[in-house]
């Protein structure tokens, strides 16, 4: 991964938080953020269970 698309990640994930009113509102978000992160082929085979 190039650096620049660390730095878009870092922005992207701190845009989305600074959104948050609380800590358990980030929490949340990390939570979605890890379920998407996971990517298709994870939430395919918890399907599958």
């Amino acid at each position: 991964m190039t650096d620049k698309q660390m730095q878009f990640i870092a922005w992207l994930i701190t845009t989305a938080t600074d959104k948050c009113a609380t800590i358990e509102d980030v929490r949340k978000m990390n939570e979605e953020i890890r379920r998407h992160a996971a990517g298709p082929m994870e939430e395919n085979e918890k399907k599958g269970d």
